[in-house]
C-alpha cells in the first residue's frame, strides 16, 4: 500500500490479503464472499457435458474440473482465514465471532490417482460448507471479500 494516496470522498477503505491479493472491503453495501457465487457450477456443468464412462468413472474432463475446484476452494479458504485475522486485528470483527479453522482432512496418498482426486474434491466440498458459514458472517458484519485484481502484463 503506498504511503501517500488521494482518496475521493466516496472511496471505501479496503485492503488485500494473501499472496494473490484478494481484496477485503469492510462496510460494503453488498457484503459476502463474492468468489463463492457460481463456484460449484463449473464442476456440475462439465459433469453434465461429460457423463461417466461405461465403468461409472468420471471422465478426464470432470477430474480436471474437480481438481480446479479444489484448488480454487483452497485459495479462497486461505484468503478468507487471512481476511478474518486481519479484520480482528484491525478491530473490525469481534474476535469471539471469528471462525475456527476450516476442516482439513488428511489426504491419503496410498491410493490411485483417480481415488486421490475424488478424495481431494470431497474435502473441497466440505470446506465449501465452512466458506458458506463465513459468507454469512461477512454478510452480517458488512464485509466483502473480492477476487484479486487481474494482473496486466
Amino acid at each position: 500500500m503506498p504511503l501517500f494516496r488521494r482518496r475521493g470522498p466516496q472511496q471505501a477503505e479496503w485492503f488485500t490479503v494473501g499472496s494473490q491479493g484478494h481484496r477485503v472491503v469492510p462496510g460494503a453495501a453488498s457484503p459476502g464472499i463474492e468468489p463463492l457465487l457460481g463456484l460449484g457450477d463449473y464442476v456440475e456443468a462439465i459433469s453434465q457435458r461429460r457423463p461417466p464412462g461405461p465403468d461409472g468413472r468420471d471422465t478426464i474432463a470432470v477430474l480436471n474440473a474437480k481438481m480446479d475446484h479444489a484448488e480454487t476452494v483452497n485459495d479462497l479458504v486461505t484468503a478468507t482465514v487471512l481476511a478474518c485475522e486481519e479484520l480482528v486485528e484491525r478491530g473490525l470483527l469481534d474476535a469471539s465471532l471469528a471462525p475456527s479453522s476450516p476442516p482439513r482432512a488428511t489426504l491419503r496418498r496410498d491410493m490411485s490417482t483417480y481415488a486421490y482426486i475424488q478424495q481431494l474434491h470431497q474435502r473441497a466440498v466440505e470446506r465449501r460448507e465452512w466458506l458458506d458459514n463465513v459468507d454469512s458472517l461477512f454478510r452480517t458484519n458488512g464485509v466483502l471479500l473480492l477476487a484479486p485484481l487481474p494482473v496486466h502484463e
